[in-house]
């Protein structure tokens, strides 16, 4: 889902929401109760920010549920949007969201640094960075490989039946950003 209304990207900037979507994609499907007993906080919380969520498209209630258990689920699994908007609020709203993912990424990342691996994982997650000297064309190409890489893996999310059964959720972040210029060109 690609992001463009700036106010669906500040319904996105709130570390809860965000927090949320990624539960509902390992979840496949879940209630506001049992959401906010895995975020620690109350129901009626958790259920203010999923209508929120729900309001911007980002989640829906499964069809053919009533009552308490009303379960919500994810539209789709990717979002991104372009910080480079048109209009001030645009570019107001998709920095916040920005600075919101970039700390949500960080925090989990630093915090999967320092975790226990199972020995079945013990060398097979990856970690690591580069500076490369790109055109405008081969940045943008280099992203639209990677979403090609990881594409025969997203669809697992919609079809549970087809992850292997020794998986586990793995969260991939990459990001392409352009350093501050030295003029030592």
């Amino acid at each position: 889902m690609k992001i463009k209304d700036p106010k669906a990207m500040r319904a996105l900037a709130h570390p809860l929401r965000i927090q949320l979507l990624e539960l509902l994609t390992i979840e496949g499907a879940a209630t506001a109760t049992r959401l906010g007993e895995l975020v620690d906080e109350s129901p009626s919380n958790c259920s203010f920010h999923l209508r929120v969520l729900a309001k911007f498209g980002y989640i829906e209630r499964v069809p053919g549920r009533t009552g308490r258990d009303r379960p919500w689920r994810l539209i789709d699994i990717e979002q991104s949007w372009d910080s480079e908007q048109p209009e001030e609020d645009g570019r107001s709203a998709a920095s916040a969201l920005s600075q919101v993912f970039l700390d949500w990424e960080y925090s989990r990342m630093k915090a999967a640094a320092t975790a226990a691996v199972p020995e079945a994982w013990k060398g097979r997650l990856a970690s690591g960075g580069a500076t490369l000297w790109l055109t405008p064309e081969e940045a943008e190409h280099l992203g639209e490989t990677i979403a090609q890489l990881i594409s025969p893996y997203t669809e697992r999310w919609q079809e549970p039946d087809s992850r292997p059964a020794d998986g586990r959720p793995v969260r991939l972040f990459h990001n392409t950003y352009l350093l501050p210029s030295t003029d030592h060109r």
